[in-house]
């Protein structure tokens, strides 16, 4: 993977970015930083960078386009990905942020800030790339994203071990619904939820995103592509006016068949993580 760094001291409007989504074959993240915004343009491959750069200094008629402006000769960044897990390490804690910690029964201290979550054949430990870095977008939301506006209600679509719901109710307090179509996930969440005391607010339920009928103030999709792709519309319509959805569980490939959908659907992307080849993602329904 091949990124590019760019600052401004002016917000970049979406329309600038609208050529390059339907273009290049890259993705955009845009937010402020100390009194200016920072702009990451990521690429799988080195073609693709390239003849972006090479376009935008090039290209007379961009010129207004403030992206297009900011490129010239940009240091061009990469990173790589990395070999498997190996299985130990799912019983290590996991650290999120400075305050809390993800970890197993067995090295529980009683801390308020501790996540308990047991191994187990539900998804979702803290360790995968996905899942970590959703645990770092929720705290982002709740410090950064959502201080004019409260989070109250939350669901959890594919909410496997429960991780992300028990974790979503420690920072924002709310009202959480967590779905599954499994019913092993729904029984590991359950008895995951047991283990981290004095919690309520949280209902697992055996349930399909079609019968969910209430509307949320954040939505959290930890999926497949492919399930993203032909549900995008419900879940837009379970979202309350400028809330939040946070998606994750697709490579870096897939991106481009999910950028037109956004784009349509209203969304403003908020922030990007990306670890090894995974991508995750705040976005904003306008």
């Amino acid at each position: 993977m091949y990124f590019i760094e760019l600052y401004t001291s002016k917000e970049i409007p979406e329309n600038d970015f609208l050529f390059f989504y339907e273009n290049f074959n890259c993705i955009f993240t845009q937010y402020e930083e100390k009194e200016r915004y920072k702009v990451e343009i990521i690429f799988s491959i080195k073609y693709d960078l390239d003849f972006f750069i090479s376009f935008c200094n090039n290209s007379v008629n961009f010129k207004e386009n403030l992206l297009a402006s900011l490129v010239g000769n940009p240091t061009v960044k990469t990173f790589k990905s990395e070999e498997a897990d190996n299985w130990i390490k799912f019983l290590t804690p996991v650290s999120v942020g400075s305050n809390y910690k993800v970890i197993a029964p067995w090295d529980s201290t009683g801390s308020n800030n501790e996540i308990i979550i047991n191994p187990s054949i539900a998804f979702g430990t803290g360790h995968h790339e996905t899942t970590s870095s959703c645990l770092e977008l929720l705290l982002k939301i709740k410090y950064i994203f959502s201080l004019e506006k409260k989070i109250d209600s939350i669901l959890d679509i594919g909410a496997g071990s429960g991780i992300l719901s028990i974790f979503s109710l420690k920072v924002f307090k709310s009202q959480i619904t967590g779905i599954d179509n499994d019913y092993d996930a729904i029984e590991q969440a359950k008895k995951n939820l047991k283990l981290n005391t004095n919690l309520s607010n949280i209902d697992f339920q055996l349930k399909e995103l079609d019968n969910i009928k209430d509307t949320y103030d954040l939505i959290i999709a930890n999926i497949s592509i492919e399930y993203l792709l032909v549900n995008i519309y419900k879940i837009y319509e379970k979202l309350n006016p400028n809330s939040f959805l946070l998606i994750s569980g697709f490579l870096f490939t897939r991106i481009s068949s999910l950028n037109l959908l956004l784009i349509e659907e209203k969304f403003s992307i908020m922030s990007i993580i990306h670890k090894n080849d995974w991508i995750s993602m705040v976005i904003k329904k306008k």
